[in-house]
């Protein structure tokens, strides 16, 4: 053999050598314990190969090796007391027959297989454990841990009322509430496209958790009456318990449904508006717009591409704010307000109307307040009623004929427009909402009602006013006690008080402005520079600009000259002239006084 051919064999048995060593050290073991169903039937091995032409896997005879074992499940959330199937994938190294034993921290083994079992959740929420505790021969033991999410004891509650100032809330006298069920509502729980009806006490109820479907959130859509209102709840509660929310009608606008949520849903929304905005297809159903312009008072929004949703975080210093909604081509939704608080959201659903659709509604009212058969209710009071539309102002009183009656006192006045006017002052607030306050105030502790003869009247675009001809409304007045001083600024003892004020005390009901001037005088003492004035009549004004606000429930005084720094200031009343609306003298003030320092601004 010549020293070429040597050469040869010598490179051929090298190469076959490398083969041999490297099958030596290849094993295959699946790196994810909790792999999905796709991964069944990846094979799970080790051990070594010996080289050889006749070479065969040999038993790893290892006594401390212990055995490998993964674990699958159909799903790793689930429904209350519903099933998942189990199966395990199970070896010892060493060869040797393995034993496969089931656990579970809750739940039910309904059915056990060897290496397959069937596992039932429990009937509430909660985060079990199940385990796969494999054996081998030699009393070696591994154990694979996978947790279970059970979605359970899920419910979902809503509660459902209406503001009873609306006048689509025909209520009873034997209620006195504020707001009143809404029974027979609409509810839809778009995740499982279920519906259900309100209760007499306006409460819907669904059980989120329903086969293997879980849902976490879904859109709700609302259609009680007039309003028609969507939003997007949370189903699923951190503690498992029952997820609850309220929601409570609010008078509204033409085309437009308002009303104010709080809940598990809104926790997290407190105090911002959700606006949505949408209109009609060719088939009547409706469809989102977008980019639609909507404005709270100085805040604005343009609503979503996609979802045709506004949302806006107004002011909430005040308890209502006024939007409008507009986008070119349709018209305008304006001249309505809404109410708005930090302690819950507002929700509105706008359908827009194209500029070249009429509409084929009267107009209509929206609401009035005092609501029908309230109680109690202050002998001033104003009588508000709000319109669905934007109306003619010069038409509601000009054709309009009543029966007033003071059931108490067994009086019966008929009152056209023109007694109207000479009754009650009569205010506009926008085009929309018309305020009556009585001239005289109506007689205490009195039972009223009134019946609509005839009543017509024009909206701006020209629509009639719906018939309310045999419309019913009653309510009754408080004993018109004398009015009381709720409350002051700055208390006494008060330190760094603003040099410019102002000075506030608050009524329990309107306070006729010009009584302040009568015979009230009070003391203004500095003392610090132990000087003082008594003030009184006109004098006020020329130390004070006087401010009235809340419909004449609150007075302010603002000190036309700043006030020395770091000073000691002391007010005292020395007589006080205050009097209601209807003329009741506020008692028990003279002598009432104040101290408080003044701050360096």
């Amino acid at each position: 053999m010549t020293g070429r051919n040597i050469g040869f064999w010598i490179l051929i048995l090298l190469l076959a050598s490398t083969v041999v060593i490297t099958g030596c050290s290849t094993a295959t073991k699946r790196s994810n314990p909790l792999g999905s169903e796709t991964d069944a039937e990846s094979n799970v091995t080790e051990g070594s190969q010996t080289s050889g032409v006749d070479s065969e896997p040999s038993r790893n005879n290892d006594a401390n090796l212990l055995p490998v074992v993964n674990v699958f499940a159909s799903q790793t959330t689930v429904g209350a007391g519903n099933d998942i199937n189990l199966r395990a994938e199970a070896i010892d190294p060493a060869g040797s027959p393995v034993t496969v034993e089931w656990q579970s921290t809750d739940g039910i083994l309904v059915s056990v297989n060897g290496s397959s079992a069937v596992w039932q959740a429990p009937a509430y929420t909660s985060k079990p454990v199940i385990s796969c505790v494999v054996t081998n021969s030699r009393g070696g033991k591994t154990k694979n841990d996978l947790e279970i999410e059970v979605i359970g004891n899920s419910v979902y509650k809503l509660n459902l009322l209406v503001d009873r100032c609306s006048f689509a809330a025909s209520v009873s006298d034997s209620s006195e509430e504020d707001f009143v069920p809404a029974a027979g509502a609409r509810v839809v729980l778009k995740a499982f496209n279920d519906v259900a009806i309100s209760d007499r006490n306006g409460n819907v109820e669904f059980v989120v958790t329903q086969a293997n479907k879980i849902a976490t959130y879904s859109d709700i859509e609302v259609s009680y009456r007039d309003w028609n209102v969507k939003y997007n709840a949370k189903l699923i509660s951190v503690s498992g318990s029952t997820v609850s929310d309220n929601m409570i009608f609010s008078p509204g606008f033409e085309n437009l449904s308002v009303a104010r949520c709080c809940g598990d849903s809104f926790d997290l929304k407190k105090g911002i508006v959700e606006v949505t905005t949408s209109e009609k297809n060719t088939i009547g159903v409706l469809e989102p717009l977008p980019e639609v312009s909507v404005n709270c008072s100085v805040t604005s929004a343009v609503s979503s591409r996609d979802t045709g949703m506004a949302v806006i975080q107004p002011s909430v210093a005040n308890p209502e704010t006024n939007i409008k909604i507009s986008k070119t081509g349709y018209s305008t939704i304006e001249g309505c307000t809404i109410p708005v608080n930090s302690g819950y959201t507002t929700i509105v659903s706008a359908e827009m109307i194209r500029n070249t659709n009429i509409s084929d509604y009267d107009a209509s009212v929206a609401y009035v307040k005092p609501y029908n058969y309230k109680k109690n209710i202050s002998v001033m009071e104003p009588f508000v009623i709000g319109f669905n539309q934007a109306m003619e102002k010069n038409t509601i009183f000009d054709n309009i004929s009543l029966m007033v009656q003071n059931k108490t006192a067994g009086q019966l006045i008929p009152m056209t427009g023109k007694e109207i006017k000479e009754f009650f002052n009569i205010d506009w607030k926008g085009s929309s909402v018309v305020s009556l306050t009585p001239k005289h105030g109506y007689d205490a502790c009195s039972r009223y009602c009134i019946l609509i003869n005839n009543w017509t009247a024009r909206s701006i675009d020209g629509r009639w006013l719906k018939s309310y001809t045999g419309t019913y409304y009653e309510f009754s007045t408080d004993d018109d006690p004398e009015p009381k001083i709720t409350a002051y600024e700055p208390l006494n003892g008060t330190t760094k008080v603003s040099r410019k004020g102002p000075f506030t005390i608050y009524f329990d009901r309107p306070i006729k402005p010009d009584s302040l001037y009568e015979e009230t005088s009070f003391e203004f003492a500095d003392m610090t520079d132990e000087t003082s004035v008594t003030i009184s009549g006109s004098m006020i004004s020329s130390f004070f600009s006087v401010v009235w606000k809340d419909n004449n429930t609150t007075l302010q005084f603002v000190p036309n000259n700043t006030l020395s720094p770091f000073h000691i200031y002391q007010i005292r009343i020395k007589k006080c002239s205050f009097k209601s609306e209807s003329g009741k003298a506020v008692s028990g003030l003279e002598n009432f006084w104040t101290q408080f320092t003044t701050g360096g601004l």
